[in-house]
C-alpha cells in the first residue's frame, strides 16, 4: 500500500512539472509593452467613436474584428463582421448619431487583449423626423491587438438604464 501511494505521489509530482513546464508565461507585460500600447489603444477607440459620432460605418468598420460579436440590450447577439454590418445598415435607415459621450471611462491593457468600459449618453436623431431619442447607459468592450500594431473592436455589450417605453394604450 506505501509503495502505491509513493507511486501515485511520484505521478503527481511528475505531471505537475511537465504542466507546469509546458505552459505559457502568464505575467503581466512590462511597463515598456504597456506604455507603448497605450496611446495606439487610445487612438484606435478614439477614431472609433468618432466614426461612430459621424454616422459613418466604412471608417467604423476598419476597427472592427471579423469574428466580433456585439450584445445589443433586447436583441440576440450580433456575431460576425458581416452580421454586426447588416444590423449596424438596419440602424442607420432609423436614427442618426447626433450625439455621443463617453464618461466614467476605464482601460485595462492586458496581454492580448484591452477592456474598456463606462457610461454613455447617446442622441439619436430618427431618420423618418420626430423627436430625437437620448439613451444612456453602461458599456463594455474587448479589443484585440493585431499583429501590425493596431487593434480591433471583438466583442461588446451595452445596457439602456433608459426605461423601456410604455406599450401603446397603456
Amino acid at each position: 500500500m506505501r509503495a502505491l501511494v509513493k507511486c501515485a505521489c511520484l505521478a503527481l509530482l511528475s505531471l505537475t512539472a511537465v504542466l507546469g513546464c509546458g505552459r505559457p508565461s502568464t505575467s503581466a507585460p512590462s511597463a515598456v509593452t504597456v506604455s507603448t500600447t497605450r496611446p495606439a489603444f487610445e487612438a484606435m477607440t478614439a477614431a472609433f467613436h468618432q466614426a461612430l459620432r459621424t454616422n459613418d460605418a466604412d471608417e467604423l468598420f476598419r476597427y472592427v474584428a471579423d469574428d466580433v460579436v456585439m450584445m445589443p440590450p433586447g436583441e440576440p447577439a450580433v456575431r460576425g463582421k458581416d452580421a454586426m454590418r447588416a444590423w449596424y445598415a438596419a440602424f442607420l435607415s432609423q436614427f442618426r448619431t447626433s450625439s455621443l459621450t463617453l464618461t466614467d471611462r476605464e482601460v485595462f491593457l492586458g496581454d492580448g487583449w484591452a477592456v474598456e468600459m463606462g457610461r454613455y449618453e447617446w442622441g439619436l436623431k430618427p431618420v423618418a423626423g420626430g423627436d430625437p431619442v437620448a439613451d444612456r447607459g453602461n458599456y463594455m468592450q474587448i479589443w484585440k491587438p493585431q499583429p501590425d500594431g493596431t487593434w480591433r473592436f471583438a466583442r461588446e455589450i451595452w445596457n439602456s438604464s433608459v426605461p423601456p417605453a410604455a406599450p401603446p394604450g397603456k
